[in-house]
């Protein structure tokens, strides 16, 4: 997998050949930026946003949105495999402007969500919408877009735009 688009475009990003997580597909991750970068529906300016990978995994959404001059990534994942290997790549092409916390977001607060304007959400596939809201969304300040990813239809309120793929949606809606 590379990065799309942005500063690092091309840079390789390690995907583990047997993982318990499944990357973003390119032409999605493609698709989210586009949809940042010109719906004005969405009214966000990527240079000036806090962004949190929430079930960070390989880390592409944040790798990506850093390559592309969001003013910081915050990449969570319970798996500290996972955030060892985003920070190795971080590194690797001398990135700053992140943070890496290991947290189960279902147990604890993550207050450091707050500060994010946007909140990128792809939680494996046996969580429940039902779950992440009423453990995550609803503790969190209002008015943070949410990206949430999902292989369902799900019926939220505050749809703000939907995109539909062969076997994934996106839903981009404010808390």
């Amino acid at each position: 997998m590379k990065v799309i688009s942005g500063k690092y475009k091309g840079r390789k990003i390690q995907v583990e050949s047997r993982s318990d997580y499944r990357p973003t597909l390119t032409r999605i991750r493609e698709d989210i930026f586009n949809l940042l970068l010109h719906n004005n529906d969405l009214n966000i300016d990527l240079n000036e946003v806090i962004l949190c990978d929430l079930f960070a995994g390989t880390g592409s959404i944040g790798i990506e949105a850093l390559s592309r001059g969001v003013k910081k990534v915050i990449f969570n994942d319970i798996e500290k495999k996972h955030t060892g290997k985003i920070e190795e790549f971080l590194k690797k092409i001398n990135e700053e402007n992140y943070e890496i916390i290991n947290l189960d977001p279902y147990k604890q607060k993550v207050e450091i969500l707050d500060s994010c304007q946007l909140i990128y959400i792809d939680p494996p596939y046996d969580h429940s919408f039902e779950l992440i809201k009423k453990k995550i969304l609803d503790k969190i300040n209002s008015n943070i877009l949410i990206i949430y990813e999902s292989i369902n239809f799900i019926d939220i309120k505050n749809v703000i735009l939907q995109k539909r793929y062969k076997n994934k949606n996106l839903f981009f809606f404010k808390t």
